[in-house]
């Protein structure tokens, strides 16, 4: 039977009760919906902390530290040894040391670490207010010390003169005993947004010149991602430990699969309900019609015909139920994006983006949902091909 006729057939058949059909219609659009607006915000969830894990390249990155070791040091020496692993291309050190900010008699406990701008372009760092370190004298400051220098909008503080003690620990000065570094004077060029503990961050010549000669971290740029296992291998050789982004991220993605397994779950239990609903739908149209499809078959309809027209409407419903689900599911993660980040703002956050609509997987969905529609619709379709047309006449 010509295609078009099946089509027509199928639509007719579908009008003739528009409520019920509506009805079982919803129903699949209610369970795709839930799908796709749940597994969305598992998505959107992996994606933020993703990115805010990987910001910058730093899957060209690799962290290197002495962990426990108090046998290898990380100095100028261990620096060129590491640059001279073909796969590394570059190296740039940090020095996380203790100290307090000073405001007239007021002391404050403060974290002082030494790093460059390169170094911090790598670790994602971006002054909400004014710049990175770009002259040895400056200094970058979080909201947290900004707070200790009184109340108002940090912008206020760029380019004010801040005094520090800086503790140098024995370990990495090398001398007998700790020393402390006092009123040291640097010039504020950017701040942070973070409120978590009071750090400053200024070049680390500042603080070699101290007497600093060994550094906390090392952070090693890859020719190219692809070499982060013979890197590390080699680095670790060393005695040194190594950290990759790479790893942690295998791990949340792992971590987020099960939540999008369990999220998911619960709009399937929705969709098997449609797919019941469909299945009866389909089960009384045919009870229904048992008159009109022996008639078919006495005027010479194949019994493939028969089964293609039931088909034919489970999978209408199907495709139309995805099609319909996805779009609603999008709409409803819109909104619900917006209302969260209007409360964000509200609160003083930044706008993010807690839903992601992949592609690939709402692709899936319509196709998944087509193959609900196409299983459903199989039982009902089979038993209206094996009616028997002589016996529905004789007795009905």
């Amino acid at each position: 039977m010509d295609k078009k006729i099946l089509l027509k057939l199928a639509y007719r058949n579908l009008m003739t009760h528009r409520l019920r059909t509506l009805l079982t219609l919803t129903g699949v659009i209610i369970g795709i919906s839930a799908i796709v607006f749940l597994v969305s915000l598992a998505f959107g969830l992996e994606r933020l902390v993703s990115r805010e894990i990987t910001g910058g390249n730093a899957f060209q990155l690799i962290d290197i530290g002495t962990g426990n070791s108090q046998i290898v040091k990380l100095d100028n020496e261990a620096i060129q040894k590491i640059k001279s692993i073909k796969e590394i291309k570059n190296v740039e050190p940090s020095i996380s040391i203790g100290g307090k900010g000073k405001k007239t008699d007021v002391e404050i406990d403060a974290t002082i670490i030494g790093a460059d701008k390169q170094y911090l372009n790598w670790s994602g760092f971006s002054p909400k207010w004014g710049k990175i370190i770009d002259e040895p004298d400056k200094a970058v400051i979080n909201t947290a010390y900004a707070k200790f220098l009184g109340e108002g909008d940090p912008n206020k503080y760029l380019g004010q003169k801040i005094t520090l003690d800086i503790l140098i620990p024995k370990d990495y000065s090398g001398e007998a005993e700790d020393r402390k570094a006092e009123n040291q004077e640097f010039l504020i060029s950017g701040i942070i947004k973070d409120e978590t503990n009071v750090k400053i961050y200024t070049d680390y010549h500042n603080l070699t010149k101290l007497g600093v000669k060994n550094y906390s971290q090392l952070k090693a740029e890859l020719v190219k991602p692809s070499d982060a296992s013979y890197a590390r291998k080699a680095v670790e050789n060393m005695g040194y430990r190594t950290q990759y982004i790479g790893d942690t991220v295998a791990q949340i993605e792992q971590i987020f699969n099960i939540f999008k397994i369990i999220l998911a779950s619960f709009g399937l239990i929705a969709l098997v309900v449609a797919g019941l609903g469909l299945f009866n739908t389909l089960t009384i149209s045919l009870l229904e019609r048992i008159k009109e499809v022996a008639l078919m078959k006495i005027l010479g309809m194949k019994k493939e015909d028969i089964n293609r027209m039931f088909m034919t409407e489970a999978v209408i419903f199907g495709i139309f139920g995805g099609m319909a689900g996805i779009i609603i599911g999008i709409i409803f993660g819109i909104i619900a994006n917006a209302i969260l980040n209007h409360f964000a703002i509200r609160a003083g956050g930044d706008p993010v983006t807690i839903f992601y609509f992949s592609p690939l997987f709402l692709a899936g969905m319509l196709i998944f949902s087509t193959l609900v529609g196409f299983f459903t619709g199989f039982y009902p379709a089979r038993r209206a091909a094996k009616v028997d047309a002589l016996d529905v006449l004789r007795y009905e």
